[in-house]
């Protein structure tokens, strides 16, 4: 099957083929100097997390212009926006029955509309997703084992890439953390750095005053509605009992969130690593609260993956 412009892509809801024409939209930072913290390689990270399905599968091959980059939903530039408009979201598409009413179902996939769209062709779509696939994608070499790992992360019930559960079915999920940067007190022009080396590494910051600025998100509460603390310790199992911090939503920068995108991060707490010695490694955990849930998001939490919880580490110089 061939779309007109030959570049159709891996897509849920699609109402018709036109709504994939590009639209010129300003970009709001063209004239703005955005910090460039530097985010760990999120290929890296194991292939049943969900910010793994999004760096190979979703972002590549879906968040392109005029399609699934905020255009309509869902919305795969980022890992938390598509997570948060698939995940117990209503579908816009479907067949004559009504047979796949929400994008993801956690934990079954075979009555998810997102794992529908991969592998039938539904009465009144578009058709199998991808129609056409992009020049240079990978997806006709793998496209078997991405829709065999897409099944097993909704299966194994569609868990955010923090391991967080979605919650009771309802489309209020918890709120995630999408971008973390480190900067100097007051400074929000230069972020410190990650260590040099393979895969993802602690971010290099010296035995003093640091500003944490973290990037919180949720599906219906808006950024500055969602209040926070910060925990750190020595140690991941110190984390529980280290007193904790609030953060502040005064303030505002724009600076890369997980997938490099430039986005605000509204949520700002400083932590005095003053005294500690070099080579120490500080390890970070945040609570986010939307108000709905019945308790806060830790993130990362002690179910967490060992490679997300080193993206939440720091490491004196």
């Amino acid at each position: 099957m061939k779309a007109k412009n030959g570049f159709w892509i891996l897509a849920i809801g699609l109402v018709a083929a036109v709504s994939c024409k590009k639209k010129e939209i300003e970009n709001p930072y063209a004239n703005q100097t955005i910090p460039q913290n530097e985010n760990p390689d999120l290929v890296s990270i194991e292939q049943s997390n969900f910010a793994y399905l999004h760096a190979k599968i979703f972002k590549p091959t879906c968040a392109n212009s005029g399609c699934h980059d905020g255009t309509f939903e869902p919305e795969f530039r980022s890992i938390a926006s598509s997570y948060n408009t698939m995940v117990n979201h209503a579908g816009i598409s479907n067949d004559f029955n009504n047979s796949f009413p929400v994008r993801v179902v956690p934990g079954s996939a075979t009555t998810s509309l997102l794992y529908a769209r991969l592998t039938q062709e539904l009465p009144n779509s578009s058709g199998i997703m991808p129609l056409v696939a992009n020049p240079g994608s990978d997806w006709p070499a793998n496209a078997t084992a991405y829709i065999q790992l897409i099944k097993n992360w909704i299966d194994t019930g569609a868990k955010d890439m923090f391991g967080n559960a979605p919650g009771d079915g309802s489309a209020d999920l918890p709120p995630q953390a999408d971008g973390l940067a480190v900067f100097p007190p007051g400074n929000t022009t230069t972020p410190y750095p990650r260590e040099d080396g393979i895969g993802i590494t602690p971010i290099l910051v010296p035995a003093a005053q640091v500003d944490v600025w973290l990037r919180a998100v949720d599906d219906n509460t808006t950024s500055a509605s969602i209040s926070g603390q910060i925990k750190f310790a020595v140690s991941a199992a110190s984390l529980d009992a280290a007193p904790p911090l609030d953060f502040v939503t005064s303030g505002q920068i724009t600076a890369l969130d997980f997938s490099n995108n430039s986005a605000d991060f509204r949520h700002r707490a400083t932590i005095d690593l003053t005294g500690l010695a070099s080579g120490t490694s500080i390890y970070l955990r945040v609570l986010l609260d939307d108000g709905v849930q019945t308790q806060p998001s830790a993130i990362p939490n002690p179910g967490s993956s060992a490679v997300i919880q080193a993206i939440f580490i720091l490491k004196i110089q």
